[in-house]
C-alpha cells in the first residue's frame, strides 16, 4: 500500500522535478530531453581540446590528456597550476526515455593526474566541478543555437 502511495506521488511530480532529482544524485550529470544525434554534436562542439575517443554507437568522447597549464583555470585561483598535473575529460552519453520522451544523460568525469617528479608516483585529485558545469552550459547553449536555427529554417 505505502508502495503504491509513493509511486503514485512520484508520478504526479512534474518532468522537471524529476530529473532534477535524477542529475543531484550526481552532479558531473545532466539529462537533455533533445534527440541524441544534438547532444552528441554539442559536445564535440563543446570541448576544446584533441580528442583521443570519438565514439557514437558506444557513446564514449574522451580527450587527450591536457597538461593543467594548458587547460581549464578557474577563475577564481589567482596562482597557475603545478606543470606536474595532467587531465583528461571522459563523455558518457547515454540514450533513454523520460516520461515517454527521448532523453540523453551526459556524465562528464575529469580524471586528473598530479606527479610530483619522475620517480614518484601519479597522485590522483578530485576536480572541483567547476570545468564540468562550464561544459554542460556550454552544451546548451550549442543546443539552443542548433534548435533556433533549426526553427528559422523551418519559417523560412
Amino acid at each position: 500500500m505505502a508502495c503504491t502511495f509513493l509511486t503514485a506521488c512520484q508520478i504526479s511530480k512534474p518532468r522537471s522535478k524529476i530529473v532534477e532529482k535524477i542529475v543531484a544524485k550526481n552532479p558531473n550529470q545532466k539529462i537533455y530531453l533533445y534527440p541524441y544525434d544534438s547532444v552528441w554534436r554539442a559536445a564535440q562542439l563543446s570541448l576544446k581540446y584533441p580528442i583521443a575517443v570519438n565514439n557514437m554507437d558506444n557513446g564514449t568522447l574522451e580527450t587527450e590528456y591536457i597538461k593543467a597549464i594548458d587547460g581549464f583555470t578557474s577563475p577564481v585561483e589567482g596562482t597557475l597550476p603545478s606543470a606536474g598535473i595532467k587531465y583528461k575529460l571522459t563523455f558518457t552519453i547515454v540514450k533513454g526515455k523520460l516520461d515517454s520522451k527521448d532523453s540523453v544523460r551526459v556524465t562528464i568525469n575529469k580524471t586528473i593526474e598530479k606527479q610530483r617528479d619522475f620517480f614518484s608516483d601519479v597522485e590522483f585529485i578530485e576536480s572541483d566541478g567547476l570545468e564540468e558545469k562550464t561544459l554542460f552550459y556550454r552544451m546548451e547553449r550549442e543546443i539552443l543555437i542548433e534548435e533556433a536555427i533549426k526553427r528559422a529554417a523551418q519559417k523560412g
